[in-house]
């Protein structure tokens, strides 16, 4: 392979060729679809919220379920073209899994594109053999050390029909771990490799302080995992490696792969008097009294809030000024009496 680090717009970085469920998600086309909060592992920098984390609960993006048929209504009302299985890891739960696998697919279409992300602890070819039946597109491990060289063992009969890469977290000083895992995994034709920034959340802040992680400055990220990431991302390249390294910074899922998969809810969701944010959140007024003269325009007039704001609080004897993400819950972000 010769190629070049590309630096894209969200602030990721590409040796090589961007996954094709990466793509999808930082154009917020992907519903994340959490099929269980259980894991065999217990990694100390897990960032998951106490209200999934070893809980063998569903959510579709903020939406928890009982029913696997709430999934299709929500990826539907998303105007998502793919979804992501993750957890915990799905694999602890195989029929779930598949279940929702088979139901995507059969709903959306051959095209809908699905990935999974899994330790790779429970996998078996059984279970990947299963997988591959019912049309699953990318698959994404983050096994222990120990057993990367069984796990590429299992999967070896599976490279050749489906897209397999592994994604890893960028720890402090890691990179010669990392790319020593790089080596090995072009060797046995793995199509791809996943660099997460590492970052602090309530769950994990101790854990990750107590190793000696410092919060960064401009977010909620470690502190130096961004600049390992460009170490082992510098290797590929001097490498000319024959897999894509692809390295994603921790605020490219707030900025860009939750805001336009909200912004693309919000498209179906808002009411003709709502104004949607291009950040994804819908602006509305409730509780209005309205003057007798004509109204202004509509709260997305030149695409400002504050000028939306000071004409219709001109226009409003009283009211509310709300901001809500287009969710099902409609979460409150912002409010303001007029």
């Amino acid at each position: 392979m010769t190629a070049k680090l590309r630096r894209l717009p969200t602030g990721n970085i590409v040796y090589g060729e961007l996954p094709k469920g990466c793509q999808l998600c930082l154009r917020g086309r992907k519903s994340v679809i959490f099929v269980t909060g259980l894991c065999p592992r217990r990694c100390f920098y897990c960032p998951l919220s106490r209200e999934r984390k070893g809980k063998d609960v569903v959510f579709v993006n903020e939406l928890k379920v009982s029913d696997v048929r709430d999934i299709v209504r929500e990826v539907a009302v998303s105007l998502s073209t793919g979804a992501s299985l993750t957890g915990g890891d799905p694999l602890v739960r195989p029929k779930r899994t598949l279940k929702i696998l088979k139901l995507l697919k059969s709903e959306f279409g051959e095209n809908f594109h699905v990935h999974l992300y899994t330790s790779g602890i429970s996998a078996t070819r059984e279970v990947l053999s299963d997988l591959v039946k019912a049309g699953l597109d990318e698959i994404r491990f983050h096994p222990p050390e120990n057993l990367v060289n069984k796990l590429l063992d299992i999967i070896a009969p599976f490279a050749e029909k489906l897209d397999v890469g592994f994604e890893l977290p960028v720890l402090l000083n890691g990179e010669k771990e990392l790319c020593e895992v790089i080596e090995k995994l072009e060797k046995a034709n793995i199509k791809f490799v996943n660099l997460n920034e590492l970052e602090f959340s309530e769950t994990n802040y101790a854990a990750l302080l107590q190793r000696g992680y410092k919060l960064a400055e401009d977010y909620i990220a470690a502190k130096g995992s961004r600049e390992t990431a460009l170490k082992i991302l510098y290797y590929a390249q001097q490498q000319k490696v024959s897999l894509s390294v692809h390295y994603c910074p921790a605020n490219s899922k707030d900025l860009f792969q939750t805001s336009l998969r909200l912004y693309r809810r919000g498209l179906v969701a808002a009411h003709y008097i709502d104004y949607l944010t291009d950040h994804g959140t819908i602006v509305r007024i409730e509780d209005a009294e309205k003057n007798p003269q004509a109204p202004p325009l509509p709260l997305g007039k030149d695409n400002n809030t504050v000028i939306a704001r000071v004409e219709w609080r001109n226009w409003l004897a009283k009211g509310r000024l709300v901001e809500r993400h287009p969710t099902w819950d409609r979460f409150l972000v912002y409010s303001e009496n007029l």
